[in-house]
């Protein structure tokens, strides 16, 4: 748990940059929108031109995650950056390896320009294979090796010549090199076996239990930052289906299709059936879970503070249709529930088709940055009669989801998140972190918020900083009222714990 709570922390930076992209993205696709322009027409140049600047910055930082997410693991492993100049070369060393290396039979959304890599044939252009997130823990793990192997090395090693940093360097060009030819041998495999389930799923596009794994292959993928693996095909492409227009015109994809809809006066066609689960997660789920994790602050005046913070997460799943924000600080802090989410966000998709709720989005993007099921994109609908259906039945699942997702969220942190692994744990560790602050007589409150556990003390003095070091927590800090531990996802059940000792020990306190 630690050390997960260490990879946490090497990746607040990213998941903080992440999200302004997303805000970036959402700005410029609200006002740039044709759904906002129908109740308000925006042509002030200057706007419209931010709008683009927005649109495209943001974009540009979804697509390169993956880097971001490698140079944050690897700056927090040294006081230097070496290491972050290290990951680019070996992050580049790697794709390049891949590209060169890699067969290129395989499906077209198996491969991605990466900052611009490529190599041209006699015959076609190469690219890098899409690895998403799992390239950059390979890299980040690699140079962090050979950097900390460049500064234990001898001058009388076979790179005595060098210096450390240049040591470093070939260190890392060599590893990476070799781990982008492993994984040339290694990847192929896994996206042939993706394939075969895309295969599957087209197979019978209308039955729930193929809309359930596709659900589920949906946002893992795009949680590892290679959704457009499995959403390009279906979004676009044969696999979502084909639809023949009165004017003798075939249209391809769930989104192409779903975009004649209101012309063709269809009631039902099961066009949408990719995108209409993402109404329910990013209107109603997801923001009932912020709400919960508002709620598991468990002292009022330290929930005014979070307050804004929270409002502007769940108005950013509101009006940004994308869980990826969400889904990211799952993963580094409760990924117990995250696998919650990714089966109930799965199961969506069988559910609405299963009561035939249909709503898609007009879009022709790219699917990495794509932001389907907004609140702009559902209100646009209310005015099309053929949709009232759909509509309603996603009001109405939005709403028995939203309070899943709310009693899900409280009941993790408050009584699942460590207590899962190990009660007895839970006690000890309650009761050295007790003595560490002076014992009972010393503790005057508790406050927990979902990741942080603030103890306030009457005496500082009786602080045993020793026995601090021997507790599993990652980071203590000192304040003037007591001690704040970061705890992760645990903090709520500590605080109980404690509260739970103190008063056996006919210690009254305030909770």
């Amino acid at each position: 748990m630690k050390k997960w709570s260490s990879l946490y922390e090497s990746c607040r930076l990213p998941i903080r940059i992440v999200v302004f992209g997303f805000v970036l993205l959402a700005l410029g696709t609200l006002i740039l929108s044709e759904n906002v322009n129908i109740f308000y027409t925006i042509d002030n140049t200057l706007i419209i031109n931010l709008a683009h600047i927005f649109k495209e910055v943001g974009h540009v930082i979804i697509v390169n995650i993956p880097l971001i997410f490698l140079i944050g693991l690897v700056s927090k492993r040294a006081n230097s950056g070496t290491p972050i100049l290290l990951a680019i070369v070996g992050y580049f060393t790697f794709q390049v390896m891949m590209m060169l290396v890699t067969p290129n039979d395989l499906s077209s959304n198996a491969y991605y320009s990466v900052l611009g890599i490529s190599y041209t044939s006699s015959t076609q252009t190469i690219f890098p294979m899409q690895t998403g997130m799992v390239g950059s823990f390979i890299v980040a793990f690699l140079v962090r090796y050979a950097f900390l192997r460049s500064r234990r090395f001898s001058m009388y090693s076979l790179l005595g010549f060098a210096n450390k940093d240049t040591a470093g360097l070939i260190y890392t060009i060599v590893f990476c090199a070799l781990g982008g030819l492993l994984m040339s041998y290694i990847w192929p495999i896994a996206y042939e076996i993706l394939e075969d389930v895309i295969i599957w799923i087209a197979r019978d596009r209308s039955d729930p239990f193929h809309l359930f794994i596709y659900g589920l292959f949906d946002r893992v993928l795009s949680l590892l930052g290679m959704g457009e693996f499995i959403r390009e095909p279906f979004w676009f492409g044969v696999e979502g289906g084909t639809y023949s227009t009165i004017a003798s015109q075939t249209l391809v994809g769930d989104v192409a299709i779903w975009s004649q809809m209101p012309e063709a006066l269809t009631t039902f066609s099961g066009a949408g059936r990719f995108i209409t689960p993402y109404y329910v997660l990013n209107m109603f789920a997801i923001p009932a879970a912020y709400f919960a994790l508002y709620r598991t602050t468990s002292n009022r005046k330290a929930r005014h503070k979070t307050i804004i913070f929270y409002f502007g997460a769940m108005l950013m799943s509101f009006v940004c249709g994308n869980p990826l924000i969400f889904e990211l600080v799952l993963l580094f802090t409760a990924p117990l529930l995250l696998v919650f989410h990714l089966l109930a966000s799965a199961s969506l998709f069988g559910i609405l088709s299963l009561n035939n709720a249909f709503l898609g989005f007009n879009y022709s993007g790219s699917t990495i940055s794509a932001m389907p099921g907004s609140f702009a994109d559902f209100i646009i609908n209310v005015r099309v009669s053929q949709f009232a259906h759909s509509l309603l039945v996603i009001v109405l699942v939005g709403i028995i989801f939203a309070i899943i997702y709310f009693l899900a969220t409280r009941a993790y942190f408050e009584f699942l998140a460590y207590d899962m692994v190990s009660t007895n744990k839970a006690e000890s560790l309650s009761r050295k972190m007790i003595e560490a602050c002076g014992g009972e007589r010393n503790i005057a409150d508790t406050i927990s918020t979902p990741f942080v556990l603030e103890i306030k003390l009457y005496d500082l003095e009786l602080v045993s900083y020793d026995k601090i070091k021997s507790l599993a927590v990652k980071k203590v800090t000192e304040t003037k009222d007591g001690l704040e531990f970061s705890m992760g996802s645990p903090s709520t059940i500590i605080r109980k714990r404690i509260n739970k000792i103190l008063s056996s020990e006919r210690r009254p306190i305030h909770d």
